[in-house]
């Protein structure tokens, strides 16, 4: 398979050791913690913000905070060594990952945070299916049964759910196939781009798209172009939880996520992020008094189970993770030692 400016050829998944499995650990889980706090952050601004003006927001913050995390490691200067074929993968990525995100908030917006962040696992199953379907991994039967229970917890929480869940059980739904989607591409090309300069580019190209958009809205709703342009009251009402989603979300959880890596192998690292929606579980029924029901529940636990056992067979995409290890690792050593070259 070829992708524009690179060949590559999927072999064989070679493990690299574990450095620190305590801190690959410690940061892994700390990565389904921060993640679990953008939803929840999210959730209340959502109920008076319109998810295009929280995600125009979010993102800006959001590339401020990567540019920041770049000029500390010093990786500015890389943006300029990205040559044309990887931008236009990353405008695809950034695309994608727009729509991924604002039909992520439009289903956060109608549903319950805790119901939100269980469908989201979906993007492990579609992960799955694309990865049989463009990097010629096959299904073996553990995979099938995973697959199916997964399924299975996703008809439980349809299943007699008032009809104000149906809109945004479809939006969570299109939003993990996008997301599916995008770790897929991802797991092709990004070992050729450091994953600091991945996330800012990411970052920022997302948030230029969002600012297009919002100025398309404005064109067709005839506004000013500043007053049109977001709902900016909303925003001021909501920025310390719109900072906190921003930090927490498209920069801090994938940062920390990253770093884990290197310490833990991937297998280990992806059953523990699983543990994302627990975590949402529990900070949704201490700071928004919101418990899940006896539906939520029953079709959480299918939901868990099965991306848990599709997580734990799943080998044959490992090798784009191991890549990214090796890069770094690679990269790292070629570097002078001292203090500010040091992962944090």
């Amino acid at each position: 398979m070829v992708w524009p400016g690179s060949r590559f050829v999927v072999g064989e998944f070679h493990p690299v050791g574990e450095e620190k499995p305590a801190l690959g650990h410690f940061l892994a889980v700390a990565a389904a913690m921060v993640s679990g706090a953008a939803w929840i952050s999210a959730k209340p601004v959502l109920g008076y913000l319109d998810p295009l003006s929280f995600s125009l927001s979010q993102f800006g913050l959001a590339s401020l905070y990567s540019f920041l995390w770049l000029a500390h490691r010093k990786r500015v200067a890389d943006i300029a060594k990205i040559h044309p074929g990887q931008w236009a993968f990353l405008v695809v990525v950034a695309l994608l990952f727009l729509g991924a995100v604002y039909t992520m908030w439009i289903g956060l917006s109608r549903i319950p945070v805790t119901t939100a962040s269980l469908l989201s696992r979906l993007e492990i199953l579609v992960t799955v299916l694309l990865g049989m379907a463009l990097l010629g991994d096959r299904f073996t039967p553990k995979e099938v049964v995973g697959a199916l229970v997964l399924f299975l917890g996703v008809v439980v929480l349809r299943y007699q759910a008032p009809s104000s869940f149906s809109a945004g059980f479809w939006m969570m739904v299109l939003s993990s196939m996008l997301f599916g989607l995008i770790e897929v591409l991802i797991k092709s090309r990004i070992h050729a781009i450091h994953p600091d300069v991945f996330a800012f580019c990411r970052n920022f190209l997302v948030f230029v798209f969002f600012f297009i958009a919002a100025l398309w809205r404005v064109a067709l709703e005839g506004d000013t172009w500043w007053k049109g342009l977001a709902d900016w009251p909303g925003i001021e009402r909501g920025l310390p939880l719109i900072a906190v989603t921003a930090l927490a979300g498209p920069f801090l959880a994938r940062t920390l996520f990253m770093h884990g890596l290197k310490h833990l192998d991937i297998s280990r690292a992806a059953l523990i992020n699983q543990s994302q929606p627990l975590f949402v579980a529990v900070y949704s029924s201490i700071l928004l008094r919101a418990l899940p029901s006896r539906r939520e529940w029953t079709g959480g636990l299918f939901i868990l189970a099965g991306a848990l056992i599709l997580v734990s067979w799943r080998k044959g995409m490992q090798w784009g993770v191991s890549r990214i290890r090796a890069w770094r690792d690679r990269e790292d050593s070629a570097l002078p030692s001292g203090p500010e070259d040091r992962d944090s």
